[in-house]
């Protein structure tokens, strides 16, 4: 199983800069990024990408409904048995997700690792010895 990361601008290249620096390099994860090329030189781009991977694709993207998850849900839906794609793309859910792909990892599986580590991986800095649990704006 592979994971592609995919987003407007630089932001997947520094999450798989950022996952290398704290996990090491991982032949499973890569980046592609939507630039100044735009749509279309995008969209060529993904689906060679894709069509040349021989083994289920997890696609990461850092927005619903921006370009890179757009494009990645027109290829799922013609190709629903290679790949899922899920938004929000974060470091917390790669840390998580890549260390436990392996082999017999299922594309199921892999979308709830990563769903869950991403939505744990948000919290907000709270000082422990304040009583008040409310939050207030």
């Amino acid at each position: 199983m592979k994971v592609l990361l995919t987003s407007h601008g630089h932001l997947a290249q520094g999450l798989v800069s950022g996952f290398e620096f704290i996990a090491g390099k991982s032949d499973q994860i890569s980046a592609l990024e939507l630039d100044s090329n735009g749509i279309s030189s995008y969209h060529k781009r993904l689906k060679k990408l894709l069509d040349n991977e021989n083994v289920p694709v997890l696609i990461l993207t850092d927005l619903k409904g921006g370009t890179p998850y757009n494009e990645s849900f027109k290829y799922y839906l013609a190709h629903k048995k290679k790949v899922r794609v899920i938004s929000g793309v974060n470091l917390p859910m790669l840390l998580e997700l890549i260390p436990q792909l392996d082999t017999t990892t299922t594309l199921e599986k892999a979308a709830k690792i990563a769903l869950m580590a991403g939505t744990d991986g948000i919290t907000q800095a709270q000082d422990e010895s304040d009583d008040n649990d409310e939050i207030e704006f």
